[in-house]
């Protein structure tokens, strides 16, 4: 599913991050099939775990997905096997290519940055319409033990100054939801070519706050552009047309003032957390982490503030 492959016993490898195990094998009609399989143990130095069955609502979600977005805009799933916490669906056009892929070589595509906030928009608007979602997407232990303690608890105990702040943003993605959530909506989940885009990944889905999706994003988008040796303004202007799109139609808007603590968290999270993103040696760790706390610990501001100051502030340092 254009990651980085390599061949194994008539497998094709795939790199399916720190939670699952991904390939490319092919049916009795020689048709390519990508096969997922959760793990209960993820891919890091942290001891950090998850029940596979996750992997039952992710497929739960891809069907979801395919309905409120199109069928194109997610895998078509073949086949479930929930005994071994796998499933097999479509492999998408190698003429797609992964988005965080593109920006880590420095190929930036606004096309792609406003479909993918258009995308995210549709969802959350379009799941907030259909109120049996909320039901059947209530269980949050996944985003618990995935997102909330890994990212925001162990940042805490590394940053305990901003802890009170950490926590009310943990209050907020806690109250009740107003739409589906995929939970995991970064560049290395999105399949892309220009405004074709595919998105991928869907274990971390849950009813909740549609905030958490654009932070996400935007958190990669802004740790992309703040690596070292890297021109910063082709990502903030991917950050902006992102949100641009998506505030068009989507229930968050650019005077939101709690996007911006939210974004620092997820800041502070891929350097401080159990996940950190796999560019950690590129960037300037004390300059991320700073820019973090001052997003989470300063006054609200709105989107486009948060955005043009957290790229002046790299210019300034």
């Amino acid at each position: 599913m254009n990651r980085s492959e390599r061949e194994q016993s008539g497998r094709t490898v795939l790199d399916g991050g720190v939670a699952s195990d991904v390939a490319i094998v092919k049916d009795a009609a020689g048709r390519e099939v990508v096969v997922k399989e959760a793990l209960p143990r993820l891919k890091v130095a942290a001891d950090w775990r998850c029940d596979p069955a996750r992997s039952s609502l992710e497929v739960e979600a891809l069907h979801v997905a395919a309905e409120l977005l199109g069928p194109s805009a997610v895998p078509r799933v073949f086949w479930v096997d929930a005994e071994h916490h796998r499933f097999g669906m479509e492999r998408i056009t190698p003429i797609l290519t992964n988005w965080q892929v593109e920006l880590s070589a420095g190929c930036v595509s606004l096309e792609t940055a406003a479909r993918a906030g258009e995308l995210l928009a549709l969802l959350h608007v379009r799941s907030a319409q259909h109120p049996d979602l909320a039901t059947r997407f209530a269980n949050r232990a996944y985003f618990e033990t995935l997102r909330i303690e890994p990212f925001f608890i162990r940042s805490t105990l590394k940053n305990p100054q901003a802890g009170p702040a950490i926590d009310r943003v943990v209050q907020m993605l806690r109250a009740p939801g107003t739409a589906l959530v995929h939970g995991d909506y970064s560049p290395k989940n999105l399949l892309a070519r220009d405004s074709q885009v595919v998105v991928l990944d869907w274990e971390v889905v849950h009813w909740g706050d549609p905030r958490f999706d654009i932070a996400f994003c935007i958190s990669h988008l802004l740790l992309t552009g703040l690596r070292q040796g890297v021109l910063p303004h082709p990502f903030r202007a991917a950050s902006l047309a992102f949100f641009e799109a998506y505030a068009k139609q989507g229930q968050v808007s650019a005077a939101d003032t709690e996007l911006g603590a939210l974004i620092g968290c997820l800041a502070l999270a891929r350097v401080d957390g159990d996940s950190p993103v796999n560019y950690l040696g590129e960037l300037n760790i004390e300059e991320v982490r700073r820019m973090a706390l001052d997003l989470i610990m300063r006054p609200v501001r709105s989107f486009p503030e948060v955005i043009l100051d957290s790229f002046s502030r790299r210019r300034r340092t």
